[in-house]
C-alpha cells in the first residue's frame, strides 16, 4: 500500500468502512435463513441471536481484561478476528444439533468483539481530529453489515436457504480481514500496557460518563431488539419481502452518517437526544401505524430504522470525552460490554411481547430510549462544558496513543 502521505484520506476511510460492512455481515446472517430456524426448533432463530450477543459480551471483556487490543497491532487483531468469524459462520452449514449452532454463534460473537470495536479504534487512529464524523461512518457500516444478509437473500433469490447466504457472509468477513491487514494501523495509534483500573475508577467518578452510559444502555435496550423484530414488524405493515427488511435496517446507516455530520455543527449530545426522542416516538406510534396503509406504515418503520441507531456513535464520543486520559480504553470497554449485555434479555422479552401483544410491543421498545433520556438528565457533556482532561480524538485510543505535538493542533470541540 502507498505510504500514509500518498494515500488519500477518503480512500482510507472508504476501505475501513467497506471492511466494517463485510466484517459484520456475519452478525445477523442466520436470521436471513430459514434452514437454521428449523434447526433451532420451535423457538426459531432467537437462540442463535442471543448466543451471538452473549459471545460479543464475553469477547469485549476478554479483549479489555487481557489488553490484547492494545498489546498487538490493531489491524492484525482485526484480521484474525474476522477470519475466526468467517470460519465459525461457515461451520453453521455442518451443524446438525441446535447446541452445535449455538456454540458456533457464541464463537462468532467473541470474534466480532475484535471486529466492531477494533474497527472504531482503527478509524480514529487514521482520523483523530474527525472522531464524531468518522465514527458515524463506522457505525453506519455496522448497520449495513447487519442488513446485508437480507440483501443477499433478495438478490440471490435463495428463498432463505442457508447454503446460498452463509457462504457469501463468511467470504465477506474473510475479505474484510485481508483488507485491514494490508492497510495496517493508522499513524496515531501506538501500543500500550493494557487496561487501567485506576483510569476506570476515574471514569466512573465522572457524572458526565455515567450520564452517557445511562443513555447508551437505554438505547441498547431498543436497538438490537428492534433489529431482531424488523421482519415481523415489516410483515405487519404488509411487506414480507427481504428488500423491505434490508431497507428498514439499512436506513440506520444514513442516520449514523447524517448524525455524525450534524454533531459537528451542534453537539453529540444534541444528536443523541434528538435520535432517542424520534425512535421513542416511532415506537409509541407503532400500535396505530401498523394499521395504516402499507406504504405510510413502512415510511414510519424507515424513520424508526434511521433514528434507532443514529445516537450510537455519539454516545461513544460523549463517553470518551468524559473520561480521564488513562481511562478511555477501560471505560469504553465497560460501556460496550454492559450495553450488549442488556440486549440479551431485551431481545427475549420483546420477542415474547410481540407474539402476545402484537404491535403494542412498540411501547415496550420505546421504553428503552425514554429511560435513556431520563438517565442522561443534564449530566452528559455539552459543547463548551467538558472535563479538563477530555480530548475528542481519544475515542478508543489510550492516552499514549497520540503524538501530542502533532495531534493537538487538529483537535476540535464536540
Amino acid at each position: 500500500m502507498p505510504p500514509v502521505g500518498q494515500s488519500h484520506p477518503s480512500l482510507i476511510l472508504g476501505l475501513l468502512v467497506a471492511a466494517q460492512v463485510l466484517g459484520t455481515s456475519v452478525w445477523f446472517a442466520p436470521q436471513a435463513t430459514d434452514d437454521l430456524a428449523e434447526l433451532a426448533g420451535s423457538s426459531g432463530k432467537a437462540p442463535l441471536i442471543l448466543a451471538t450477543q452473549a459471545g460479543f459480551v464475553a469477547g469485549t471483556m476478554i479483549f479489555a481484561l487481557s489488553g490484547l487490543a492494545d498489546r498487538f497491532a490493531a489491524s492484525r487483531v482485526f484480521a484474525l478476528s474476522a477470519a475466526m468469524a468467517s470460519a465459525s459462520t461457515a461451520a453453521l452449514l455442518l451443524a446438525s444439533q441446535p447446541w452445535h449452532a449455538g456454540c458456533l454463534r457464541f464463537l462468532t460473537g467473541i470474534s466480532l468483539a475484535g471486529v466492531y470495536p477494533l474497527g472504531m479504534k482503527l478509524v480514529v487512529s487514521w482520523f483523530p481530529d474527525k472522531a464524531p464524523q468518522a465514527l458515524g461512518w463506522l457505525v453506519g457500516a455496522l448497520v449495513l453489515g447487519t442488513a446485508s444478509p437480507w440483501l443477499l437473500r433478495a438478490v440471490t433469490g435463495s428463498g432463505g436457504r442457508a447454503g446460498a447466504i452463509i457462504p457469501w457472509a463468511s467470504t465477506a468477513a474473510l475479505l474484510a480481514g485481508l483488507a485491514v491487514l494490508v492497510r495496517g494501523d493508522g499513524p496515531h495509534l501506538k501500543r500500550s500496557a493494557g487496561i487501567s483500573w485506576r483510569g476506570l475508577a476515574g471514569a466512573w467518578a465522572s457524572r458526565q460518563y455515567r450520564s452517557a452510559l445511562g443513555g447508551y444502555l437505554g438505547h441498547m435496550v431498543e436497538l438490537y431488539a428492534f433489529w431482531a423484530l424488523v421482519p415481523t414488524l415489516a410483515a405487519r405493515a404488509g411487506f414480507s419481502s427481504p428488500w423491505a427488511v434490508f431497507g428498514v435496517v439499512a436506513m440506520g446507516a444514513a442516520g449514523c452518517v447524517l448524525g455524525g455530520h450534524l454533531a459537528r455543527w451542534t453537539s453529540p449530545l444534541a444528536v443523541a437526544r434528538f435520535s432517542m426522542a424520534c425512535s421513542a416516538a416511532c415506537g409509541l406510534a407503532w400500535p396505530w401505524a401498523s394499521e395504516w396503509p402499507p406504504w405510510p406504515a413502512m415510511a414510519l418503520l424507515a424513520l424508526w430504522g434511521s433514528t434507532v441507531v443514529a445516537d450510537s456513535p455519539q454516545f461513544s464520543a460523549l463517553a470518551s470525552a468524559a473520561c480521564p486520559r488513562d481511562g478511555v480504553a477501560a471505560a469504553t470497554a465497560l460501556m460496550v460490554s454492559l450495553g450488549f449485555a442488556v440486549t440479551i434479555p431485551a431481545i427475549e422479552a420483546m420477542a415474547a411481547l410481540e407474539s402476545t401483544r402484537g404491535p403494542w410491543v412498540g411501547w415496550a421498545l420505546a421504553a428503552g430510549p425514554i429511560a435513556g433520556l431520563a438517565l442522561m438528565g443534564t449530566g452528559a457533556c455539552e459543547r463548551g462544558k467538558r472535563p479538563p482532561n477530555a480530548i475528542d480524538n481519544r475515542v478508543f485510543l489510550n492516552s499514549n496513543n497520540l503524538n501530542s505535538s502533532k495531534a493537538s493542533n487538529n483537535q476540535r470541540q464536540l
